[in-house]
């Protein structure tokens, strides 16, 4: 083996012991690039936490979503991926992102990561010229990964955050709206959404049909039974 290094004095190319300085022009062209040829977003922390997380419903009742940042993203847009499920054909946009590990930090912090559930906004590519009433596509952030040998680790360093997303679908979690034009069906206030109704006894225009255990007094319980259901009763 040590014939092997007889003309170079033991030296290796990817040796992290001796190649920072490489290393350090990797990540500052990586910078570089993305901030010149990348798009700005609005991104949306989600402060989902699994300390908070209800193990019986699978979700976490208090997330909602942080006012959003601005960062440049370097994207590979696939829009109207097709993707084969049980359910049939399904046709959903896709997007491949990178950022460097250093510009997240210098915005959200040291040591803070992309994370599932978060949401970037693509404002800037949605924002002057489509026609109205759309605005930018928003997604969800479904992985994110530092190590990819092929695409973002040259010399074996750690430089970017890759993240792939799907197109966010819209369900009302506080914090963050639904997109500009989009005109999806949804139900009324008796079967579905949490607003527009309003209340006879309080005038509250936030008002549903749908009636929380905890409002059980709004209503007379006596023509309906006593139903104690976990997910609420109707009036």
């Amino acid at each position: 083996m040590n014939d092997v290094f007889v003309y170079n004095d033991g030296l290796r190319f990817l040796d992290k012991s001796v190649n920072s300085n490489e290393r350090d022009n990797y990540k500052n062209w990586w910078i570089e690039q993305i901030h010149n040829y990348g798009v700005q977003v609005d991104y949306y922390t989600s402060s989902y936490s699994l300390s908070s997380h209800d193990a019986l419903y699978g979700e976490e009742p208090t997330q909602r979503f942080a006012d959003p940042k601005k960062i440049i993203l370097a994207l590979t847009l696939q829009e109207n991926a097709i993707a084969l499920q049980k359910f049939g054909l399904v046709a959903d946009d896709e997007v491949t992102a990178m950022i460097p590990i250093q510009s997240y930090e210098d915005v959200f912090g040291t040591g803070v990561e992309p994370k599932s559930d978060d949401v970037f906004d693509l404002e800037e590519f949605g924002k002057y010229d489509r026609p109205s009433p759309r605005a930018g596509k928003k997604f969800v952030i479904t992985e994110r990964l530092e190590q990819e040998v092929s695409q973002i680790n040259p010399i074996m360093g750690h430089y970017v955050w890759l993240i792939r997303a799907k197109r966010f679908d819209y369900s009302y979690e506080p914090g963050i709206d639904k997109e500009s034009g989009m005109n999806e069906v949804y139900d009324d206030s008796f079967s579905g959404r949490l607003d527009g109704g309003e209340n006879p006894k309080t005038d509250d225009k936030s008002y549903s049909d749908i009636i929380d255990e905890d409002s059980k007094s709004v209503f007379d319980y006596s023509l309906y039974g006593d139903n104690d259901d976990v997910y609420g009763d109707y009036r």
